[in-house]
């Protein structure tokens, strides 16, 4: 596996990655069964080798997921996160030349072409997965992403996103947050972190340096933090040329939601 930004931190990295999850497990309902219903549906559509690609892998739990209940797959992980590409290393590295992650900016047009680093002769996958990454991107950007998801997945290839999804309805879009917030306080663990605490211990735990490599690389944010409309993804994923354009599975604001290559 290779990351293209070295951060050298001696730390006790499996700890680190537990903080990662029980914090994410706070905000997150049901984690664990949105990754069982994306490998679920991987496993079912594809071939029993499938090559996946996760956009904004973050620490790689949705890719560990996926090769621990798919034997077969092979994943490559992208993210434009060092820091946090640094604990995907980490947690993959038990899955050997089954996973590899790099750092990319999904901003950049180009992104498409680094396939050809695992030796592809043509940029096709058969799966694209992606877990609370991209409504970082502005609405402009994950509609030119999702042109770009359809030109590097394979006839009948399968597209899951679990994500952030709003509603048009102000007052539906309220009681969704009034629950979510009720939740996140029903699962608060009092010895886990939450956002800003992980961050915090994180980066200070990290060489110095650490906070300015992940701010270079991440750069201003432009997303939608509530996520745009399903309606919203619908349209724009069969522009891109999806079709069976469905949402799979749903919590209030959270989804997933995806399509197949036509």
């Amino acid at each position: 596996m290779t990351i293209t930004t070295q951060i050298n931190a001696d730390l006790d990295w499996p700890t680190w990655i537990t903080r990662w999850d029980r914090m994410q497990e706070r905000y997150l309902a049901d984690r664990n069964e949105r990754f069982a219903i994306i490998a679920r549906l991987i496993a079912d559509t594809q071939d029993a080798e499938p090559l996946i690609l996760d956009l904004g892998c973050g620490t790689g739990s949705l890719m560990a997921a996926l090769l621990e209940a798919i034997p077969g797959a092979q994943a490559i992980g992208v993210d434009l996160d060092p820091t946090l590409l640094l604990l995907a290393e980490k947690r993959l590295a038990k899955f050997g030349d089954r996973a590899s992650v790099v750092e990319v900016d999904l901003r950049e047009p180009g992104w498409v072409r680094l396939l050809s680093q695992w030796g592809r002769n043509e940029p096709r996958v058969d799966a694209v997965v992606s877990a609370t990454a991209l409504h970082w991107l502005s609405p402009e950007q994950l509609s030119a992403l999702y042109s770009q998801i359809a030109q590097i997945l394979r006839m009948d290839g399968i597209f899951l996103n679990a994500d952030h999804v709003a509603s048009d309805s102000p007052a539906v879009q309220a009681s969704w947050a009034k629950h979510r917030q009720g939740f996140h306080l029903s699962q608060i663990d009092p010895t886990s972190d939450d956002w800003d605490g992980f961050w915090q211990a994180y980066l200070a735990a990290l060489d110095p340096g650490a906070q300015a490599s992940r701010q270079q690389a991440l750069g201003d944010w432009q997303g939608v933090e509530e996520g745009m409309p399903l309606a919203w993804h619908f349209h724009h994923l069969r522009q891109a040329g999806f079709a069976a354009v469905d949402c799979f599975w749903r919590c209030d604001c959270d989804a997933i939601y995806g399509g197949v290559r036509q």
